[in-house]
């Protein structure tokens, strides 16, 4: 048997005092919270490499409070502000009456003080990712806080499957600021290898101007790039379509990107919503040799039935979650390319690496990568429209509740086009009988990536799709 120890007399006086004085600090707060007070001055302590004038412009929305509940709201919303800026490890307020060290200060004034700690301003990472059925490696050089203003210089190398190797230069600064919002300048060169869907090699080199902001709606991203690309390592067994790609191009382009994510969890999602909606225009100002407008839409839908039981250990009583319940996943995807250039000018037209590809585990299951669509040979050259949808059906496994695995059942189904001569045309290419499969599988939540294991069966494929049947695994973050 455990022996407790019963706190002593004076020990339970101090905590009844504590207590008492907490009753009296929130009571006092709520009578007074409607009192009119302004803000005397605001004092940040512990900046070294910070510039004033910008911390002057992080703190102002602390001048606007009228009272004392606004002084405490507005002075805690400086603070998050602060932190958000990822210059600072941590960020202490303190409120003071101004009459008490000031007898001249107005009555109601109060002092704000923030006692700050910065960052190292050197930051060095390295690591791997996971993105869309690609792994790197990759190593960072970061630089917060440049010249005092929250600006931050990286310098990015990575090199991996897909992309063989990657060299990213960025220097960013927030905007009035603000952590919300961001402009910066990038430059970058990247060797891509496309050889698992066709047969080349591509390397871009190109710099541009981003800014990017959070709104109610959602997160804006708005871009121009100009990028020299260059076609020049091609196998031996390129197709023809292929070889006509080969050589030297240079894109112009304006880039806008929307998405808006209310999904509870973005690798393996019960409820909410997900949109994402992207714009490009190439051929800005007359530059370049790739003229087109370019456009992409991909949503998903999940809602959960049942669940919310608690989960224990038999053995132990231990709490291991809720019961996660069954889940209805839909998806659907789209895009359209419309090249801008004249019908004698074919040079100043898309090239296969604007087009779109569709197929293989993360996008429609049971065909191969870049699967579905035109191809010449085994080389796939890629759509200018297609659609996609997918949904899904999911399930803990029994006695399994608690762990990351799932069971599902899928249909998936897609076209992939080229552009038609008219729009009739166009309309019934994209009508046609799509491309579907059917499946089951497993899924599995990792910390960084989703991983699944399906049985795929194809149940209808167009003339030149490259179907997979049976064992596909994929990883990645985003599937059908």
């Amino acid at each position: 048997m455990e022996d407790t120890q019963l706190p002593t007399e004076e020990e339970q006086r101090f905590r009844q005092q504590q207590a008492e004085a907490s009753r009296r600090l929130f009571a006092l707060l709520e009578e007074s919270a409607g009192s009119k007070a302004h803000i005397n001055a605001v004092t940040i302590l512990g900046t070294k490499s910070t510039r004033p004038s910008f911390l002057q412009t992080a703190t102002n929305k602390i001048l606007e409070a009228k009272n004392v509940a606004d002084v405490i709201n507005k002075s805690q919303d400086v603070a998050e502000t602060l932190m958000r800026l990822d210059i600072f490890d941590h960020v202490h307020i303190l409120l003071d009456n101004a009459t008490d060290s000031d007898p001249l200060a107005a009555p109601g004034s109060i002092n704000v003080v923030y006692q700050v700690k910065e960052k190292s301003r050197v930051f060095i990472k390295t690591g791997t990712e996971i993105g869309n059925n690609e792994g790197n490696m990759n190593g960072s050089i970061t630089l917060r806080n440049v010249f005092g203003g929250a600006e931050l210089l990286e310098t990015v190398a990575s090199f991996g499957t897909r992309n063989s190797s990657s060299f990213q230069f960025t220097l960013g600064k927030p905007v009035n600021a603000s952590p919300d919002s961001n402009i910066d300048f990038n430059a970058h060169r990247v060797l891509c290898n496309n050889t698992l869907t066709s047969s080349y090699e591509e390397l871009a080199r190109g710099a541009g101007l981003r800014y990017k902001t959070l709104s109610r709606f959602g997160y804006h991203e708005l871009s121009y790039d100009m990028t020299w690309r260059s076609i020049d390592r091609v196998s031996p067994s390129a197709s023809l379509s292929i070889r006509k790609e080969v050589g030297h191009s240079l894109k112009s382009s304006i880039n806008h990107v929307f998405v808006r994510e209310r999904r509870d969890d973005i690798l393996l999602p019960s409820n909410g919503h997900y949109l994402r909606l992207s714009q490009e225009l190439s051929g800005v100002l007359g530059l370049g040799d790739s003229h087109f407008f370019k456009t992409e839409l991909e949503s998903q839908f999940c809602h959960q039935f049942g669940g919310g039981q608690i989960l224990k250990d038999k053995e132990t009583d231990e709490f291991l979650g809720l019961h996660p319940g069954f889940v209805m996943s839909t998806t659907f995807r789209a895009g359209w390319l419309a090249n801008l250039s004249d019908d004698d000018d074919p040079k100043k037209a898309s090239t296969v690496s604007d087009r779109f590809l569709l197929g293989g585990p993360l996008s429609i299951r049971g065909f191969r990568n870049a699967g579905v669509g035109p191809r010449d040979y085994r080389d796939a050259l890629g759509g200018n429209m297609y659609w996609a949808a997918g949904i899904s059906a999911i399930a803990p496994l029994p006695k399994l509740e608690s762990k990351p695995l799932r069971a599902h059942a899928f249909i998936n189904a897609g076209t992939n086009v080229p552009s038609g001569s008219t729009l009739q045309s166009t309309a019934q290419a994209l009508m046609k009988s799509p491309s579907i499969s059917a499946g089951l599988g497993l899924i599995y939540r990792h910390s960084i990536a989703r991983i699944e294991l399906n049985y795929c069966v194809p149940l209808t494929a167009a003339k030149g799709d490259q179907i997979k049947r049976g064992l596909q695994l994929g990883l990645g973050l985003n599937f059908l």
